[in-house]
């Protein structure tokens, strides 16, 4: 994709989409591929795929914020702790079957921060609780610059 598609394709999605779009070109170059309302990324950074949408999902935790920022990664989590995950934040994704977890939010840092938690959760080194708390706790302060 030449980054003036990518700017055709973006122009009239919401600001905020919009600016996590060309927050990822900046960090990940163009997108492998696109659609009208879809920008994706495959192996970059971290991530063994982005997904940006210019759809939005309304999330009511930690705070009210929408969500169309989707990252995964390879990690298998315990058939057994798919509840706690579940119970942590609905915006993590697990796929059993390929062996991925996802995070689907509104930035990368806060797929990161989600998917940091699932592990913890999954190894035992965190409880659901302690992870919503951390979770809360962080966006607060990212929020506030620190």
């Amino acid at each position: 994709m030449s980054l003036a598609e990518v700017e055709k394709i973006i122009e009239d999605w919401p600001a905020p989409q919009k600016n996590i779009a060309r927050q990822m070109i900046e960090k990940y170059g163009a997108p492998n591929e696109a659609t009208p309302t879809k920008l994706f990324w495959y192996g970059n950074g971290p991530w063994k795929r982005t997904e940006l949408t210019s759809d939005e999902i309304v999330h009511n935790w930690p705070t009210v914020h929408t969500d169309f920022l989707t990252q995964v990664i390879d990690y298998r989590v315990p058939p057994e702790m798919f509840h706690l995950i579940a119970e942590f934040d609905g915006s993590i994704l697990l796929d059993r079957t390929k062996g991925e977890a996802a995070g689907r939010c509104d930035s990368e840092s806060a797929n990161v921060l989600g998917l940091n938690m699932v592990h913890e959760i999954a190894t035992g080194k965190r409880t659901v609780e302690d992870a919503r708390k951390t979770a809360v706790e962080s966006t607060v302060a990212y929020n506030l610059g620190r």
